[in-house]
């Protein structure tokens, strides 16, 4: 299929397709600044702003609100403009987005700069990897690991950056203000300008390659697919839940005691997206099928658990190591959940993948909320954290008692192989 250029998916000079597969990839990192990072202010922000919890809350899942209504356009939009084209409109929407967060100073400017993050953002980490195939459509799973891979890392390194411009506010080197906006003024420059360069590559395109956001009523409506967008949901809400909210909890309850904390919230975030990552090559390395009903049961009721503990039980050292230990678990399910798509409902993949991550984020718009809600209704943050938290224990249950997992593995179509992209 051609695109509106009338390129084909033609190869093109080696050099120059992975010269702009690059720098499509270090831009999409640039692109999650804003999800990796923002928790780390959020506490700040809140004294900043003088808002509630509630309305922190509505802040903190911006992001979510904006991708729910650009995840049903992504299949037909990459079909009309072809995915290189697509990319850059992303990677442009999200550089004006993080400029209208960089340049508004007032509370409605940067939530609605963070509703167009989401809005672009998720579009971007879904089109990307129709990108990247169309440039070396002999390794289609291998660069869709590679998207989930960049779009995940920056969460290691972004977060400690916003620990550090906090600790310089602390120190009196610089006010919040710049903080908080100067780090998206100069992202939104990057993005914007450099969506630029894949334009000046002019690599070959096509339309409609990779997994399409499109959605088919029909497609859903089965048990199999209905329980599996059911646990795929509540595994994005737990997940975005408490990686949203812990760090203003910890900030709150801990940091008025004992001065600073033993481990940052940017490390903490940090060293939990390195957990996610080490988690998922693990996965990538282990044999086809291994392990799958272990995967899908016990480690949202583990993690569950142990995060619960943690919050009601733990001193700020103890939630600071478990969250990231956590990760390692929690990390395992969606993966092989994807894997339970290809075996229970290959046909309709692309229905079920989408409605899945379309209802995670609605889970997660009303985690964030419910946190908020709870948290200035009754003063005590770990009750939506433990509500938010029970997500992954749920979804252990209803693996375990509807046998998911218990088939045997159909080769390729593994938890290791990902065959597309992850919510969280």
């Amino acid at each position: 299929m051609a695109d509106r250029d009338g390129e084909a998916c033609q190869p093109a000079p080696e050099r120059l397709r992975l010269a702009m597969s690059l720098v499509a990839l270090a831009l999409a990192m640039v692109a999650t600044y804003a999800f990796a990072t923002f928790p780390v202010y959020a506490h700040r922000a809140q004294e900043h702003f003088g808002i509630t919890e509630g309305r922190l809350g509505l802040l903190l899942s911006s992001g979510a609100i904006g991708s729910l209504f650009s995840l049903p356009l992504v299949g037909p939009a990459t079909d009309r403009l072809g995915s290189r084209r697509m990319v850059r409109a992303c990677l442009a929407g999200t550089g004006l987005a993080y400029l209208v967060c960089g340049l508004g100073r007032s509370l409605p400017a940067l939530q609605i700069g963070l509703i167009l993050t989401g809005f672009f953002g998720a579009a971007n980490a879904a089109s990307l990897p129709a990108f990247l195939i169309c440039q070396y459509p002999a390794w289609r799973r291998r660069m869709v690991t590679i998207s989930l891979i960049a779009v995940a890392a920056p969460g290691v390194v972004f977060p400690l950056i916003g620990q550090w411009l906090l600790g310089r506010v602390d120190a009196g080197a610089m006010g919040f203000a710049p903080a908080l906006h100067l780090p998206f003024l100069a992202a939104g420059m990057v993005l914007f300008a450099g969506q630029f360069i894949l334009h000046l590559g002019r690599v070959a395109d096509e339309a409609g390659d990779g997994p399409p956001a499109d959605f088919s009523l029909r497609s859903i409506l089965t048990v199999p697919a209905l329980v599996i967008i059911v646990c795929a949901m509540l595994h994005a809400g737990s997940d975005n839940g408490l990686y949203g909210w812990l760090p203003t909890f910890m900030e709150r309850r801990f940091t008025a005691r004992a001065g600073a904390l033993p481990i940052g919230t940017g490390l903490m975030l940090g060293l939990y997206s390195l957990a996610y990552a080490i988690a998922r090559l693990a996965l990538a390395v282990l044999p086809e099928g291994f392990g799958q009903r272990a995967f899908l049961t016990l480690p949202g009721p583990i993690g569950g658990g142990l995060i619960i503990a943690a919050i009601w039980l733990g001193g700020p050292l103890a939630i600071g190591v478990i969250y990231p230990l956590v990760g390692l678990l929690v990390a395992l399910e969606f993966p092989a959940l994807l894997a339970e798509i290809r075996e229970t409902t290959p046909a309709r993949f692309s229905a079920v993948y989408a409605a899945s991550i379309w209802s995670g984020n609605l889970l997660s718009i009303a985690n964030a909320n419910l946190i908020g809600q709870l948290g200035e209704r009754t003063g005590d943050l770990r009750i939506g954290l433990t509500a938010a938290a029970c997500g992954f224990i749920i979804f252990g249950v209803i693996a375990l008692l509807t046998g998911m997992g218990s088939h045997e593995a159909a080769g390729a179509d593994s938890p290791g192989a990902e065959q597309a992209g992850d919510a969280p």
